[in-house]
């Protein structure tokens, strides 16, 4: 860093807190406080299952490499033995920019996630499921668009995505790993293809697209289980303003001003206004499209451990959901360790995050340690 910048920013230090004062001087606290209620958790043990993913990627030049994986963990606590479930997979891209590498590993590690939490659930039946971060943002992950992997006219390969779409649906949730980047559909993609469309490039638009719907069937179909658990997403921060109404975000404005163990008033979630379509999806499939969008999901915040943390938490909205302070209960019943987040969560993180270390071990194992990223000649001895 230059030091002209250390003096850029200490000559705007001060304007910078008047400004944040001036945001603050709108701020009515009797307003905030009265979206919230006082109630002091009575942790409760629950048969409960958790959810969470990683991935790391790297570019080199012509190819991006990416691993990613999702883990899930029960714990019951009448069971002396637990049970887990991993899904993940590596992927070599010739995408054109890293941002949309990177939201496509995201798109795979989240269907890694939501796939292992859904195998595991199915079998094991918890009580409660919940997984990392809200569950609205694992509806809005975009759709890989072809301009992403080429410049070249794609609308043919539509056809086969349409094509193949119903193979997808009918297999995938039997397929323990993610069914879009099997060999066996693989194979019928080439099938479908003319042997001039038979193109990395072309292949990845297929393969990615259809990677999205099996995402979206997996995910309705973990929220709709037929015995109803629970299902909730728990992130430690949020820019969301909906209950509130200010610029500051309501989770912040709940942190300060409300100094008891509690809840905030509740607030539907839209998904119809968050995401406008879902790919294709409405023409290929649309009574999964019109059902996704009946989807209901509520959102509130909460202090369940103690009055210097909060979390945002949204429920899937079901006739067999809990009350809101049950559902409380059973989240403050996964603290441990005199840490203010479930325990669950945290050891799912650990389990699954992918380290700088562990991809150069993958590296080396594919021995891709000394291809070129170009940027070699930047590096100092």
């Amino acid at each position: 860093m230059r030091f002209e910048l250390l003096e850029i920013v200490i000559n705007k230090a001060e304007k910078l807190n008047n400004l944040i004062e001036i945001r603050e001087n709108d701020i009515n606290p009797e307003e905030i406080k009265s979206k919230w209620i006082s109630y002091e958790p009575k942790p409760k043990e629950i048969h409960v299952l958790a959810s969470d993913g990683s991935f790391y990627s790297k570019q080199y030049l012509g190819y991006f490499l990416g691993v990613f994986g999702g883990y899930a963990e029960e714990f019951n606590p009448d069971a002396l033995q637990q049970n887990e479930s991993f899904v993940g997979d590596l992927y070599v891209s010739v995408i054109k920019q890293p941002e949309n590498f990177k939201t496509l590993l995201t798109l795979f590690m989240f269907l890694s996630e939501v796939k292992a939490a859904y195998n595991l659930a199915k079998e094991k039946k918890p009580e409660l499921i919940m997984l990392d971060g809200t569950l609205t943002s694992k509806f809005i992950i975009p759709f890989p668009l072809p301009y992403w992997f080429t410049k070249e006219d794609c609308s043919s390969l539509s056809k086969v995505v349409e094509s193949l779409y119903s193979d997808i649906k009918k297999e995938c949730l039997n397929y323990k790993s993610i069914y879009s980047l099997s060999d066996k559909v693989l194979e019928k993609v080439l099938k479908e293809l003319p042997e001039d469309k038979r193109r990395f490039d072309f292949l990845e638009v297929i393969i990615t697209q259809l990677a999205y719907y099996e995402y979206l069937i997996t995910l309705y179909s973990l929220l709709t289980l037929e015995y109803k658990p629970i299902v909730i997403g728990l992130a430690k921060t949020s820019t969301g303003t909906d209950l509130l109404g200010h610029s500051i975000p309501d989770i912040k404005l709940f942190l300060e001003y409300c100094n008891d163990l509690g809840y905030s008033k509740t607030v539907g979630q839209n998904l119809q206004a968050l995401k406008s379509e879902f790919g294709n999806l409405a023409n290929i499939d649309q009574e999964l499209n019109n059902k996704i969008y009946d989807i209901h999901i509520n959102a509130f915040y909460t202090k369940y451990y103690d009055e210097e943390s909060i979390n945002l938490v949204e429920y899937y909205q079901h006739d067999k959901t809990v009350k809101l302070e049950e559902l409380i209960d059973y989240i403050a019943g996964t603290v441990a360790d005199g840490n203010p987040y479930p325990f669950i969560l945290k050891r799912m993180d650990r389990e699954v995050r992918i380290t700088k270390e562990d991809f150069e071990l993958i590296e080396r194992e594919l021995e891709f340690i000394f291809n070129k990223t170009g940027r070699e000649s930047l590096q100092w001895d």
